[in-house]
């Protein structure tokens, strides 16, 4: 992959541009366009997960805000006498390449996370397998394909607006007409055609990167048509170039912006890599929707109607509605089948939250203790088994179980909403719930017991998801039992549970010292 791009971006060898790359060394330096920073955190946060997938593209921040400055940066070559049908079609274009630019670079660095072993590299070692990668693709490359951009879209512009009468008008291929220009584009200087000849839809220019030939409109009583065979014959040797894989370079410059409405060329390498198609598709999506901000209690429903449909395993039963609930005593409640009642308030604030996600916002305080109350509901959708008759033990037991897990795993609830977590004492600390007191005397038992939070967390939850609600005991004391490094007996865990959701922490602390 890395190889093709490299020869996708090499320089013409040729004597002319090897003059021009002389010639333009010697102008002024601008300041870089330079994109490492926040692919630095792309690729951190592809370390973090330990693996990539086409899907991962769009639902993960540090992903998104990659795919966002890197089409600022594009969008800033659109002059502004661009029409804006055309405008808004170049947008859309610019959005999707760098999607693809970003899936391609993530496909790329997750061939480097495993040694030769298989096994996931540190961070210092992927660090610097990555760094050379990241420089190639978000300065040297950028560069390449911000000149283009600003050649490609003034093209298209100035297509827009041409005349409409191809019989008064043509247009006369112009070069830079300096020494700079490449021989086989100055070849081209002077070819006169209608706008509806064929010529133009591969050979309007730019013709390569840093092409800077232009065409323009002149009337067709001053001047003599070209013979086209001829113009053709030019264009397919200007745009022609054989690479060591014996594959045409420059066959993809074969495009005319303004006709295709495109900035970059449709077939570019970035669109042959694998999952690029899957990407593609996502982006347009995207594109179509827009998502809008979310107003009311129906677009939350509506919202989530879409998530349930893409996370299938936080709704064993399906998703039914999110309503507003009557009771003063609860913050939320649910059948377990789908239908979730939330307090107004914290409807609105989850509301809040998802538009704040949208726009690339930090989530508030309020709104991530509103969407940890609606995460703890979820929860109770993800049990395969359902509701069951319970005691009142056996059912605060439960609530025990469930809180404890969706505050643990709050920041995968944040990250598939497309968000991140702000608050991460919310992780440890939610006191708008009553269960609040015995969770956390439940992470004092962890500690006391030297056993490791994550076994601990991955064994109460899956408990949760296939165990019987009226046996959650179960798992919360084999968490401890089987990850403990204190030997600590079955009934002496089970009598610190019931314990945990009567005592204060407090009180708690000094039970677990006489132990």
């Amino acid at each position: 992959m890395h190889q093709s791009l490299s020869l996708q971006y090499a320089p013409c060898d040729c004597e002319a541009c090897q003059s021009a790359r002389l010639s333009s060394a010697q102008e002024p330096p601008k300041k870089p366009l330079d994109l490492t920073k926040v692919a630095k955190k792309a690729f951190d946060y592809l370390h973090k997960k330990g693996a990539y997938k086409p899907e991962d593209l769009t639902k993960y921040k540090a992903y998104r805000e990659l795919i966002t400055a890197m089409t600022e940066v594009f969008s800033s070559a659109i002059p502004h006498e661009v029409p804006e049908e055309m405008k808004s079609y170049l947008e859309r274009d610019v959005f999707v390449f760098s999607g693809l630019k970003t899936h391609t670079q993530l496909t790329e660095a997750r061939s480097k996370l495993k040694d030769e072993q298989g096994n996931i590299r540190p961070y210092h070692l992927f660090e610097k397998e990555i760094l050379k990668l990241n420089n190639t693709y978000n300065r040297n490359y950028l560069e390449a394909e911000y000149q283009f951009a600003v050649q490609s879209a003034q093209s298209a512009a100035n297509w827009a607006n041409l005349q409409e009468d191809t019989s008064r008008y043509w247009l006369e291929y112009r070069t830079a007409g300096d020494e700079r220009v490449r021989q086989s584009h100055a070849s081209l200087a002077g070819i006169c055609l209608p706008k509806d000849d064929a010529f133009w839809t591969e050979y309007y220019p730019p013709n390569g990167w840093r092409c800077r030939c232009t065409a323009v409109e002149v009337l067709a009583r001053e001047n003599t048509k070209s013979n086209p065979e001829t113009a053709k014959k030019a264009g397919e040797e200007a745009t022609t170039q054989i690479g060591k894989s014996g594959n045409n370079k420059l066959a993809m410059f074969r495009f005319n912006p303004g006709q295709e409405k495109k900035v970059f060329p449709p077939n570019n390498t970035y669109t042959q890599v694998v999952g690029a198609e899957q990407v593609q598709q996502v982006l347009n999506n995207i594109q179509q929707r827009q998502t809008p901000e979310l107003r009311n209690i129906a677009d939350l429903n509506s919202f989530f109607t879409d998530f349930a449909r893409n996370n299938t395993e936080m709704f064993a039963r399906g998703f039914s509605e999110i309503t507003i609930t009557t009771r003063a005593d609860v913050n939320g409640t649910t059948d377990a089948n789908g239908l979730i009642r939330l307090k107004e308030d914290i409807v609105n604030k989850c509301i809040a939250a998802l538009n704040n996600i949208q726009k690339g916002e930090a989530t508030t305080f309020s709104q991530e203790v509103a969407l940890s109350t609606l995460h703890h509901e979820i929860w109770h959708n993800t049990n395969k088994i359902g509701l069951v008759r319970m005691s009142a033990f056996q059912q605060q037991t439960m609530e025990l179980a469930n809180e404890f897990v969706s505050r643990k795993t709050l920041p995968q609830f944040l990250e598939k909403l497309g968000g991140e977590l702000q608050n991460r004492s919310l992780m440890n600390d939610r006191d708008n719930t009553g269960y609040n007191t015995m969770v956390r005397n439940y992470d004092q038992l962890i500690k006391w017991s030297g056993a490791n939070e994550d076994e601990v967390l991955n064994t109460v939850r899956d408990h949760l998801i296939n165990g019987r609600y009226d046996r959650q005991i179960e798992g919360l004391c084999n968490a401890i039992v089987n990850h403990s490094t204190n030997n600590t007996d079955e009934i002496t865990v089970t009598e610190l549970i019931v314990e945990a959701q009567r005592l204060s922490e407090r009180e708690f602390r000094q039970l677990l010292s006489t132990y």
